[in-house]
């Protein structure tokens, strides 16, 4: 298989300045004027207007719906918080081998395809994600609107599921992407997870604790992480029961920022609303915050600086 990265993350919602001034304020990002010319856009799928967002080698794309009755328009009125993420672009410098491929291993096509350009796969074989499979166009950004230089990348992509093993037979098997086993869950499997977290009770956990099983896929410079509750009583556990019927549901972001502290101070200052608290600086090396989806476009926020490791690099089979 020849996917060879994220090519961008697209949102959805009613507002573009509103957009703009997230991303541009509180994440520090910049509109890339060569594509999607600020305020104007560019016209995009689906009867949008779009705006693009670069961080690292891909980008946030914000589409605007221009009408009531498009596939976008209805997410948009759908959504609790009125926009989120609607779909993810993967890039292929293979396109036709890949789909082909893609069909061959149980995958389907939404709607015609010309056998060139991007395309969209059926959500029913897709655990119900939006995964649209592009060219790879060797996507460049000027360093002009690369932004304040907060966040650098995309660190992970974050997938709510109920199932690991069918998480494993979408991204690995029908997609064909490669498992990070060193990170899967401090190696214990499904059943052990499963059977430990039921043992401590919802009283006991720490209020941010969310028991999950992980599943992580390296793409490009950035990786798939998928969360499958280990109770009933988590907020993933009531996310995947209430929104995910086919199995999956886009979950969160997390650019990466060297410096989570500066981060977290624009974005509040951008008027963006924090979940918790993070360490003082100098306490601790990793560092995560939270962002409450109703102040950050309906997408759910996890910016972190996790420093590399041997991980990084070893990939166990």
């Amino acid at each position: 298989m020849t996917i060879t990265r994220v090519h961008h993350v697209g949102l959805v919602n009613g507002d573009l300045e509103h957009s703009r001034h997230i991303l541009v304020n509180g994440f520090g990002l910049s509109v890339d004027e060569h594509r999607t010319p600020y305020p104007a856009g560019k016209l995009g799928y689906d009867n949008t207007t779009i705006l693009e967002f670069p961080i690292g080698d891909m980008y946030y794309e914000v589409a605007k719906p221009n009408d009531s009755v498009s596939d976008s328009a209805q997410f948009l009125d759908s959504t609790k918080q009125k926009g989120g993420i609607y779909y993810l672009s993967l890039a292929s410098n293979d396109i036709a081998n890949d789909i082909h491929a893609i069909l061959r291993r149980g995958g389907k096509l939404s709607g015609e395809w010309d056998g060139i350009g991007p395309v969209f796969l059926d959500p029913n074989t897709c655990l119900g994600l939006k995964i649209q499979i592009a060219p790879e166009d060797n996507y460049f950004v000027h360093p002009y609107y690369k932004g304040n230089g907060i966040c650098t990348g995309m660190a992970h992509i974050g997938i709510a599921a109920r199932d690991p093993n069918e998480s494993k037979s979408f991204w690995g098997d029908i997609l064909g992407l490669r498992e990070d086993k060193t990170m899967r869950s401090d190696s214990k499997d499904w059943d052990e997870r499963i059977e430990e977290d039921g043992r401590v009770t919802s009283e006991s956990r720490e209020a941010a604790d969310d028991p999950v099983y992980v599943l992580e896929y390296p793409l490009g410079s950035t990786v798939i992480e998928i969360s499958h509750p280990t109770t009933n009583d988590s907020g993933t556990a009531r996310l995947v029961a209430s929104r995910a019927p086919l199995g999956s549901v886009f979950h969160h972001t997390a650019p990466f920022t060297r410096n989570v502290h500066r981060f977290v101070d624009q974005a509040i200052n951008a008027g963006m609303e924090q979940i918790g608290t993070i360490p003082p600086e100098g306490s601790s090396e990793t560092i995560v915050g939270w962002f409450h989806p109703r102040a950050c476009l309906g997408m759910l926020l996890e910016p972190w600086n996790r420093p590399p490791g041997k991980e990084h690099y070893i990939n166990k089979s």
